[in-house]
């Protein structure tokens, strides 16, 4: 018990500095976390490696380091005596559970910094065990309030971003993922932010970015590569197509088609191009545009793999149903093997939305017998013609009524509202959400903008010293001298392993 009582002694004398200077609560941080490892290292706190009551004691808002220690430290002892990476205790059913819960639905986000490596360390350890009882579920939105607490702008990319998305892809928790894949990446922390870090030296310090605390040497992520980032940005190109969103879809999946590679392209920049052509004839009924920003060699290499795909969309643009089924049943195997199957059947379905909407701008209204006319990718017959553009209408997909008429019952109309149809406040409405909308993407733009400025020395008054330089340098009395330090180093692990 005097152990006990000395730890809890120690949590409560770093609360009494939370309130003072930043380089004294700092300094009594770094003390506590010395010590408690080095406690780890004499092996003097193993009387509470088998005892979860001990963790009773402390809170996880007030004790967050003294907390997680013990709890990586019991956690750790079951693993070495079950030989098992996920110990039955830590389990959605075992003791340990709900201690790991309560710890990171509650963590002090400040003191957190310090623990960097234990904190990622026990998040990745709850998502392993609610995935090995086949219960992601339990894990997503513990997990996605534990990295919006760490860090509410989730503005630095981390392992903990992927572990998340492909958690939430396993639940088929789609909307759960919606918080941290809405948010704007705009650091990696394989850069060491020293221009952020200058004015905020220490890490419990109030920062402007995340990124000054969230580094390589933090142990909040783990080591990353190219391909992280690729498969970040692919399953959550994945996540959005689930839920329809489809420009977002295709904006996460251009992200990764665009990546740059220094030898062969990956499979995984292959498997988001053949995804994005399918969604493009989703979304807007042809092949889109390729980005400028893949190159004329990269973009051969996706055509000549990604060929059926660009079969199929041909046929699409064509309108020709008999075509369409036909390069779909051709390349049935193909669409399997891709796990592409379930939306090429949405770019077959959505084939007659996007050949009404062509009807709509040249008829206001035109019965469904005439229609199964123009339109080819709709069905001969008019009854099937008829419920499928029920269904069209219904699901939303094509904005339009069904008329019957008493007197002629196989002259069924289709009418088109107008434009005009909509009210002038409706459509003042839909502006000002958009422009709402537009600004806030351009103020999280220009935030990031304006840091990654400080990072590479690109703020006002490093542009003025850079002038004072060059003038004193042309006056003939002395030569301008660019210090060797510009803030900038980048990770081999994210760069420099693009093969």
């Amino acid at each position: 018990m005097a152990s006990i009582r000395a730890l809890v002694s120690r949590s409560a004398k770093l609360q009494q500095f939370a309130e003072r200077s930043d380089e004294k609560y700092d300094g009594q941080i770094q003390e506590l976390v010395a010590s408690l490892r080095q406690s780890l290292s004499d092996q003097t706190l193993n009387f509470a490696a088998n005892d979860p009551a001990v963790l009773d004691n402390f809170d996880p808002a007030a004790d967050a380091i003294t907390y997680l220690i013990l709890l990586r430290l019991q956690i750790q002892t079951l693993q070495e005596s079950s030989q098992q990476k996920i110990p039955t205790a830590l389990l959605p059913s075992g003791t340990l559970w709900p201690k790991a819960v309560h710890y990171i639905k509650g963590f002090n986000p400040v003191q957190v910094r310090y623990v960097g490596n234990e904190w990622r360390q026990l998040i990745e350890l709850v998502a392993h065990a609610a995935q090995s009882v086949s219960q992601p579920l339990l894990a997503t939105k513990i997990i996605r309030d534990a990295m919006l607490r760490l860090d509410p702008s989730c503005s630095v990319f981390t392992s903990t971003h992927l572990l998340f998305v492909r958690l939430c892809l396993h639940a088929k928790s789609y909307g759960c993922a919606l918080p941290i894949l809405d948010k704007y990446i705009c650091h990696f922390p394989g850069f060491t932010e020293r221009g952020l870090s200058k004015s905020s030296p220490v890490l419990c310090a109030r920062h402007e970015t995340s990124a000054a605390f969230i580094t390589a040497r933090s142990g909040l992520s783990a080591p990353l590569t190219w391909r992280d980032q690729s498969r970040y940005f692919l399953y959550g190109g994945m996540i959005y197509m689930a839920l329809k969103e489809w420009n977002k879809a295709s904006h996460f999946l251009e992200l990764v088609m665009s990546m740059p590679s220094l030898g062969p392209i990956s499979m995984i920049m292959v498997e988001a191009y053949k995804k994005w052509v399918l969604v493009g004839l989703i979304e807007a009924g042809k092949l889109r545009p390729t980005p400028k920003t893949i190159a004329p060699n990269v973009l051969k290499i996706y055509q000549s793999i990604a060929r059926p795909y660009l079969n199929l969309a041909q046929a699409f643009e064509l309108g020709d149903l008999k075509r369409l089924n036909a390069e779909i049943d051709a390349a049935v195997q193909i669409w399997r093997d891709d796990n592409n199957m379930g939306l090429v059947s949405q770019v077959k379905d959505s084939l007659s939305a996007h050949a009404l909407a062509g009807i709509k701008k040249i008829f206001a209204a035109i019965t469904v017998s005439e229609l199964s006319g123009q339109a080819l990718s709709l069905p001969d017959n008019v009854e099937a013609a008829e419920s499928e553009i029920a269904s069209l209408i219904m699901s939303g997909s094509v904005s339009a009524t069904l008329v019957h008429s008493p007197d002629h019952p196989e002259a069924t109309r289709l009418r088109f509202p107008s434009d005009s149809a909509l009210s002038r406040s409706s459509q003042e409405l839909q502006v000002q959400n958009k422009l709402e909308n537009e600004g806030r993407i351009l103020e999280a733009l220009i935030e990031g903008v304006k840091k990654r400025n400080q990072v590479l020395g690109l703020g006002p008054e490093y542009i003025d010293h850079l002038r004072m330089a060059q003038n004193w340098g042309a006056s003939g009395d002395g030569f301008a001298i660019m210090g060797e330090d510009t803030g900038l180093e980048m990770d081999e692990d994210i760069m420099g392993d693009q093969t």
